[in-house]
């Protein structure tokens, strides 16, 4: 029979409904808030023979496990202190104790720690989302590169999303929806012009209302470097060739700019219009920075 041991440093796992997280190593101290202490005999893992325990007691804040033969458990009943007495020469690992969360680490990119492609589960929704790393674990809900997908596309396509997590992309406007109504509220605008250089715009609040509204678009809170065009489309509701909401009486945005977007009477920033457009101020577009269609952009949110 195989019997598998935990190697420490083991620094976050989950016994039961609760999450036990490493803290520090310390010497091993008689201290007062122990109230209890044990030597670990069996065959398995100390450390989760120890949380076990932990976990079953109401009044357990954390636990220590040192390093003696065997293992000792040490339940702690308040927060760890550094004060106590008693012999110096063995070390104890320190875990706090948590309830977890529900769906604790599954609903958004903060619980991953690098860029790649994961599973979210949203509000009971299945979601397969792209992350990027970068100052923040961020959600990229829209992505512009090389004109490989076509964005001029119907309500329907729009809401449900489109595209390749590993090119280009919209996530759907059923899921940013949900997203930033799940918290993930800031956003970032990540935008680059023709020979290769990179700007970008942040707002502090971003919000995707139901389809039911249209899914009308909330954005303020402006920061950055490449000026503030989103929120001229703050309010609008989201339009496509085959649902006219823009703000405009003589034309359809949509059509004339080849995507949908949150037009207003039409716009100052558009991500989705035709890639690599030669027509002035057309195509990939944000105003304030640049005249001519940008070559890479993409959209990202975050928790504030």
């Amino acid at each position: 029979m195989l019997t598998f041991f935990l190697i420490l440093p083991v620094y976050s796992f989950e016994v039961r409904e609760f999450t036990f997280t490493y803290s520090t190593d310390m010497e091993m101290q008689q201290n007062s808030d122990i109230f209890s202490e044990f030597e670990i005999n069996r065959l398995g893992s100390p450390l989760i023979q120890c949380a076990a325990v932990c976990a079953q007691s109401g009044m357990c804040y954390g636990v220590e496990l040192c390093n003696t033969t065997p293992k000792r458990c040490r339940l702690w009943e308040k927060e760890f202190t550094n004060n106590g007495s008693g012999p110096v020469a063995t070390k104890c690992s320190r875990y706090t104790k948590k309830i977890k969360k529900a769906n604790e680490c599954s609903d958004s990119c903060a619980c991953f720690d690098s860029t790649g492609v994961y599973n979210l589960t949203v509000d009971g929704k299945f979601m397969e989302v792209k992350c990027f790393r970068g100052n923040y674990m961020w959600t990229v809900i829209q992505r512009r590169m090389d004109g490989s997908v076509l964005f001029n596309r119907s309500w329907s396509s729009y809401k449900n999303g489109f595209g390749s997590l590993l090119s280009e992309f919209w996530l759907g406007n059923d899921n940013i929806h949900l997203l930033t109504k799940n918290g993930l509220t800031y956003l970032r605008i990540d935008l680059k012009n023709s020979t290769g250089e990179w700007n970008y715009a942040e707002y502090s609040n971003f919000s995707v209302d139901t389809e039911e509204n249209k899914y009308k678009l909330t954005v303020s809170g402006y920061s950055g470097e490449a000026g503030d065009d989103f929120s001229y489309h703050n309010g609008m509701y989201f339009t496509t060739y085959d649902a006219d909401n823009d703000m405009s009486d003589t034309i359809t945005c949509s059509m004339n700019n080849h995507g949908g977007w949150w037009f207003n009477n039409c716009y100052k920033a558009n991500l989705n219009g035709e890639y690599d457009s030669k027509l002035y101020k057309a195509g990939v577009v944000w105003y304030s920075w640049l005249d001519e269609s940008l070559k890479e952009a993409r959209m990202m949110i975050r928790e504030p």
